[in-house]
């Protein structure tokens, strides 16, 4: 008798493997993710670029131009450093030394006033000059203006001091109501108080060198008394304030 070992039917498809199942796969690692049975499985996502790299004469170039930067900031730093260690650069003092209002009327809110206003202006640099330009002198009381005036230019040598005598006056001038109200009552008490406002465009000298414009403005708050007299006076010199 013939061989009787029992053979698969013949299909279409590859015979199938003890157990079941027609393609091998390789055993998984507890726990791994399933790869479909290959040994290197594609990756979940792509992969980034590498990042740009310049040129090394571009780099080189780039490190030379900042160092260049640099340099010239250090440089230009020592030298500010040492033309103000030299120099020792201060602003100008400013003090009222004297005012006399010889009227002060207000008549239908109108103001008709004659002031005289005495300030010293002190010089304190050693190497330094300074241009007083377009000076402007205003007597200020809450906040309106009671008297001006145009001051002359001058020139103000090292350690110096100038003495600005000049006149405010008012004709006709209009104020507001409550001010016009308010004047008149603190002179009724005696004392009025004000503000003296100088505003000067300046410049300054260093040798043959001058700088810039730059705007200053002076404020000097005075009370002016008048004691039962008819003159108004200031009883002591006062400080001002400098903006610039």
């Amino acid at each position: 008798m013939g061989d009787q070992t029992a053979k698969p039917p013949v299909t279409g498809y590859p015979a199938g493997q003890p157990g079941g199942g027609y393609y091998p796969t390789r055993p998984q690692a507890p726990g791994a993710a399933y790869n479909g049975g290959y040994a290197q499985p594609y990756p979940a996502y792509p992969q980034p670029y590498p990042a740009y790299q310049a040129p090394p004469r571009y780099r080189a170039r780039r490190r030379r131009f900042l160092s260049i930067i640099v340099t010239l900031a250090v440089i230009a730093g020592i030298g500010i450093l040492i033309t103000w260690l030299a120099l020792r650069p201060q602003r100008p003092k400013f003090h009222v030394e004297n005012v006399t209002v010889s009227q002060l009327n207000v008549a239908n809110s109108e103001l008709n006033a004659t002031m005289q206003f005495n300030i010293s202006v002190r010089n304190p640099n050693k190497k330094i000059g300074i241009y007083y330009d377009s000076i402007v002198a205003r007597a200020i009381y809450r906040r309106e203006r009671i008297g001006s005036n145009q001051l002359p230019v001058f020139y103000q040598g090292h350690k110096n001091t100038t003495v600005l005598s000049y006149p405010l006056s008012a004709d006709s001038l209009p104020l507001n109501t409550g001010v016009s109200r308010n004047l008149l009552a603190d002179k009724a008490l005696g004392s009025v108080d004000m503000t003296v406002n100088v505003d000067a465009w300046v410049h300054f000298k260093v040798g043959s060198w001058t700088t810039r414009h730059h705007l200053m403005s002076v404020f000097c708050d005075v009370t002016v008394h008048w004691n039962g007299s008819a003159t108004g006076r200031l009883s002591q010199s006062k400080g001002c304030d400098l903006y610039m």
